[in-house]
């Protein structure tokens, strides 16, 4: 009985979100949730072995060797935007964490597809990271009016 009742709660949920036309694709928060998590882990990887995450991007050996100090630098901004978005989340105040995190996401796309186009960095992972830096911004942009 409990679960006939389970479903026709889910079904008239479901029918009255879809009536008003604010079905969502996806929760705002579990979106909240994967933009902290995985800015601490990409932070993380660039903190823990700054000259290969920098070698993925497609940067020759002696420049990603170079470039270790600002691997580290990038690595502790998004430690820290993705800890504070993850301490916030549930609460409104996360909207300005999302802000920030998504401004940072959408200077790195622009920094890195002006590196790809001097030549600078080169392939597939670095134009993978150009497209994925765009749409998490994208998506903390939208996921800070969804929770606001």
């Amino acid at each position: 009985m409990r679960l006939r009742d389970a479903v026709t709660e889910k079904y008239a949920s479901d029918a009255e979100s879809v009536a008003s036309g604010r079905r969502s694709i996806a929760d705002p928060q579990d979106v909240v949730l994967a933009i902290g998590v995985g800015r601490v882990a990409i932070g993380t990887t660039f903190l823990l072995a700054p000259r290969l995450s920098v070698r993925i991007l497609g940067v020759d050996t002696a420049s990603a060797k170079r470039m270790t100090f600002l691997a580290r630098m990038t690595a502790a901004r998004d430690i820290g935007l993705g800890a504070g978005t993850l301490d916030a989340a549930s609460s409104t105040a996360v909207v300005p964490w999302l802000m920030a995190g998504a401004a940072a996401d959408a200077v790195d796309a622009l920094a890195l597809a002006g590196a790809m186009k001097r030549g600078v960095v080169r392939g597939v992972p670095a134009a993978g990271t150009v497209v994925g830096a765009a749409m998490v911004a994208a998506v903390g942009v939208w996921a800070a009016r969804a929770v606001r």
